[in-house]
């Protein structure tokens, strides 16, 4: 009886460490309740993983310039909604709505953004 439970014990824990373990990555930084529009200039992106990230100068209300950098899913989740990595150049103007950092940096979870040319882009990855 003790060999069978050892035995069972042990296929249960092999089973168990071979499976994949995904990663999370939590949003619980971030304002999910009370998202932000912000809009400025592409100053570089990163289109790396495991997440895509987007430096935007933004000009604050006294005309100041604030660096905002703006975190995505991972670039194979974008690329399911369409997104592709010329898309978004340093110089263009962006429109972005996230979720600002509840630390009150400038940092957000991307949720949608709009190109230059009206063309708006889901920042979550699903549909």
């Amino acid at each position: 009886m003790t060999k069978r439970l050892f035995f069972v014990v042990v296929l249960i824990g092999g089973i168990a460490a071979s499976r994949p373990i995904s990663a999370h990555h939590s949003s619980s930084s971030y304002d999910m309740e009370h998202p932000v529009n912000v809009k400025g200039v592409v100053k570089n992106m990163e289109w790396t993983n495991p997440h895509v990230f987007i430096f935007l100068d933004v000009k604050d209300e006294s005309g100041a310039v604030e660096e905002w950098r703006v975190e995505g899913n991972s670039p194979n989740m974008l690329t399911r909604v369409g997104w592709r990595k010329e898309m978004i150049n340093p110089g263009e103007t962006l429109q972005v709505n996230g979720a600002p950092a509840k630390n009150g940096s400038k940092v957000m979870r991307l949720i949608s953004l709009t190109l230059a040319n009206g063309q708006k882009l889901d920042g979550q990855g699903f549909k």
